[in-house]
């Protein structure tokens, strides 16, 4: 069947695969024209695109002996494709290794980055605010600093956390210039390491404060229960009796109790007090952030061939539709065709005059 435009091989109620062919070999100046476009819109992005540089550290979070056998289990039934939930990242400051892998995006520790300023060349001295390095405006400071958090969220630093195997977090901060990925990545290092000290400190500090107050009460009921045995003995010299053996014994037994809760509360106010002024730290660095030496892959020719691939789908597209368009079988028997055409020249005319 032969239509307007001279394809042929399209039946009345379909479309062939010889129609298509017939079509797209027809269309191949349309094609090609696309397929141009397509790569010099590939030549542009790969122009316009910045080169970039990126500064890698990693570490692992310090655990106790109790939440490094959990985090183990974990991470073996995690290879059977079991979840054992949040096992292993208990709370305190040995936390898991995701935790610190989202702490690197909180406020907290993005803030003081986002309102800093940093060097942009070997030179330290010459400085400028990150904001406007990243090529950032807002109308006020608030959303300045707003704005250039997302953006050091989204596009400058990213984190990953081996879960299945060492729990080792890997941070990567990538922008323009090594010096400023550098000097992010080295206030992300120092703003951790401040974030578990406050931390630790503040919650040894509330942990002192509780355990003495229950050493206190502790050692006040030790004393009520010593003074108790005593007027028993003293009023009792001769405890040969059964009844006096029995009362005597459960008094000593209930100083004994009171004996054991003073030293083991004892023990945990020392041991409080010892982590409160404590500062060692607890990330085991791995890999050190390093200025980069290189710039990052560009990826030019994939950008090409995804420009390439567009085009000329979108020219097959175009070649297709224009075709199905002036088919005689849409054509006949369908009045609005024309109406629709009609509308569409008085439109192109109006747009000339």
């Amino acid at each position: 069947m032969s239509g307007t435009d001279g394809t042929t091989g399209a039946g009345e109620d379909g479309v062939s695969v010889y129609w298509v062919a017939a079509v797209l070999l027809r269309s191949r100046r349309l094609l090609m024209i696309f397929t141009v476009v397509g790569i010099l819109a590939g030549v542009g992005v790969t122009l316009v695109r910045h080169a970039t540089y990126t500064t890698t550290f990693t570490f692992l979070p310090q655990q106790s002996d109790d939440l490094s056998k959990a985090a183990g289990l974990a991470g073996l039934a995690g290879q059977l494709g079991i979840s054992l939930g949040s096992l292993g990242g208990g709370g305190g400051p040995e936390q898991s290794p995701q935790f610190y892998a989202d702490l690197l995006k909180t406020k907290r520790l993005l803030a003081p980055i986002a309102v800093g300023s940093v060097a942009t060349g070997a030179d330290s001295t010459a400085r400028e605010p990150l904001a406007t390095f990243l090529d950032l405006e807002a109308p006020d400071s608030a959303r300045l600093t707003d704005k250039t958090i997302r953006e050091l969220r989204n596009e400058v630093i990213s984190a990953s956390v081996a879960v299945r195997t060492t729990g080792v977090v890997t941070v990567n901060v990538r922008t323009r210039s090594p010096y400023v990925s550098l000097a992010i990545a080295r206030q992300l290092l120092s703003g951790l390491g401040e974030y578990n000290l406050v931390t630790r400190q503040s919650q040894a500090r509330q942990e002192r404060v509780f355990t003495e107050s229950r050493l206190n009460d502790a050692r006040a009921a030790l004393r009520v229960a010593e003074d108790e045995l005593q007027r028993f003995l003293v009023n009792n010299r001769q405890t040969d009796f059964p009844a006096l053996t029995f009362q005597r014994e459960r008094l000593q037994r209930e100083v004994d109790l009171r004996q054991q809760i003073v030293t083991s509360l004892a023990q945990k106010y020392e041991e409080n007090r010892i982590r409160e002024v404590r500062d060692t730290p607890v990330l085991t660095l791995i890999e050190l952030p390093d200025l980069a030496s290189r710039a990052d892959p560009r990826l030019r020719v994939l950008i090409l061939l995804i420009g390439i691939a567009g085009g000329l789908t979108l020219g097959v597209l175009v070649a297709l539709l224009r075709a199905l368009w002036n088919r005689e079988g849409v054509a006949a028997g369908d009045p609005a065709r024309a109406m629709l055409r009609d509308e569409w020249a008085r439109m192109r005319g109006v747009a000339r005059s």
